[in-house]
């Protein structure tokens, strides 16, 4: 049985290593999640590839599905893209996409950590002193489909915390001033509709 699985192993080396090379989107320097890619952001380099890595990255052609994109994981220079890096299709003249903001939430606030970088969320504030006039009462909506960059849950390590801070980007300043402003007063809770298909990736 291990001598099968040695021979499968070298036939699938052999295969990569026969296939000619392709030509391969990589980042020139550092990607922040949130930022807007732009032509001098990315380069293209020729490997060889496996085809289920190839299937996950963008080639030849794909040059147009990658400029204009919106960062949401971080990718380091040298770094291939890969269709779980990036977003929603942005226009390159929209170079300011929005403004980001992180904020701190207990567990409860963040969906129980049930939340990843690509989601839109809305971002509701319970505090009384930022609730609308006519009705301070009720809670008021902060920043509608707000975009999810990151999220830092420290659940899994060794210090783990009932806090996960969540970077948001928020349409607009003022959004993102009143973003700011509910988590100052330790208000804020995420919504986002349930079982909403995941994001869908160029």
């Amino acid at each position: 049985m291990c001598g099968v699985a040695a021979l499968g192993l070298w036939w699938a080396f052999e295969r990569s290593a026969a296939a000619p090379e392709t030509s391969y989107v990589v980042a020139r320097t550092r990607l922040a999640p949130g930022r807007v890619i732009g032509p001098a952001d990315v380069a293209w380099v020729s490997i060889r590839l496996p085809a289920e890595i190839e299937a996950t990255v963008f080639g030849e052609g794909d040059g147009n599905d990658v400029v204009g994109s919106l960062v949401l994981e971080a990718i380091h220079a040298g770094e291939l893209l890969t269709r779980g890096d990036i977003g929603a299709h942005r226009a390159t003249a929209d170079r300011v996409a929005g403004y980001a903001v992180a904020v701190k939430l207990d567990r409860p606030g963040a969906l129980n950590g049930l939340i990843a970088a690509g989601e839109r969320v809305d971002v509701v504030s319970t505090d009384r002193n930022l609730a609308a006039p006519a009705d301070p009462q009720t809670p008021s909506l902060v920043a509608a489909d707000a975009l999810v960059l990151d999220v830092d849950d420290p659940a899994a390590t060794s210090t783990p915390s009932d806090m996960i801070t969540v970077t948001l980007q928020v349409h607009d300043r003022t959004a993102a001033v009143s973003v700011a402003a509910a988590a100052d007063a330790g208000a804020i809770t995420l919504i986002r509709p349930w079982g909403a298909p995941a994001p869908v990736t160029p």
